[in-house]
């Protein structure tokens, strides 16, 4: 397979499509055996506008894993890693469905995808675990262990638990002085600054910021520490929130995550949810900290 020549379509091509194109394209669309809705999709794109679809899957690979034509390992495991949660957060059931035989396909456990699913849990809600048990909940207990080899990871992902421990004394409901301390100390020693949505709770309601804190620092214990802010990364990128973006682009920066993987993740949002729109909010936002990214 070459880059002009993908699935079955001759992406060098774009002003014809041919019956053979379509057709191949279609069976490989289903070699995988996932949810039908990629082939739908595909076959509504060739059928009616097959050059938009070229240029579809042209576009896609910058989108899905940057500059390179065929998607690493470790790129795939990463796009489904920030799919599912966005999915979950929209409660969009069929690619739930998707992301989880995806992963399953990557080589990651379903007990690490469900860490994912906690995860978004903090954005989407008990809604969004409903939407997650009508996609996969019924089956889900009969999965066996996921296929070979097992998900890897970008260079300098790494597991690590502590990373998300503030030091609050959960032995008791009240946000204690030293609660406040340790709190606020992580967020100036891993973004520099503590976040107005943290100040804005501590004012509030400190016994909340308290108990949600403490699921955040819980829902990723096997995975990479770096699975975290890339996730926050994309919610706040989809509901373009300023602030957010700025804050998990620093936590991406501090835990390692390089920048094209930033960006990266920035062109997936334009191009599947938001359209060229969605630049606005992280030029406003992190223009800066992507210049001095290393």
């Amino acid at each position: 397979m070459t880059d002009e020549y993908l699935a079955g379509l001759n992406l060098s091509n774009l002003a014809e499509t041919s019956q053979q194109e379509i057709d191949e394209h279609l069976t490989w669309m289903w070699t995988k055996r996932g949810p039908l809705y990629g082939k739908a999709v595909s076959a509504l794109m060739l059928d009616y506008a097959p050059e938009f679809a070229k240029l579809h899957f042209r576009a896609c690979r910058y989108a899905d894993h940057g500059s390179n034509p065929f998607r690493s390992h470790p790129d795939l495991v990463i796009w489904s890693c920030q799919n599912l949660p966005s999915y979950v957060m929209l409660g969009w059931e069929t690619g739930i469905a998707n992301e989880f035989s995806a992963l399953r396909r990557f080589g990651m456990p379903k007990e690490q995808i469900m860490e994912l699913v906690m995860f978004a849990q903090l954005y989407a809600g008990m809604r969004g675990l409903g939407h997650v048990y009508r996609a996969v909940g019924d089956f889900l207990p009969a999965w066996g262990p996921p296929e070979e080899p097992l998900a890897t990871y970008p260079e300098g992902w790494e597991v690590d638990p502590e990373a998300f421990r503030s030091g609050l004394d959960l032995s008791t409901r009240e946000m204690t002085a030293a609660d406040r301390a340790a709190l606020e100390g992580w967020y100036e020693q891993n973004i520099g600054y503590v976040p107005k949505s943290i100040q804005f709770g501590l004012k509030y309601h400190p016994e909340f910021v308290k108990v949600n804190r403490a699921k955040w620092e819980v829902a990723i214990r096997t995975l990479p520490k770096q699975c975290a802010p890339y996730i926050m990364l994309r919610m706040n990128a989809v509901s373009q929130n300023r602030e957010g973006i700025r804050e998990a682009t620093l936590l991406c920066k501090a835990w390692g995550i390089k920048r094209k993987y930033v960006i990266q993740l920035l062109n997936g949002v334009v191009y599947y949810f938001a359209g060229f729109e969605g630049f606005y909010a992280p030029a406003d936002a992190i223009d800066e900290i992507l210049e001095s990214y290393e």
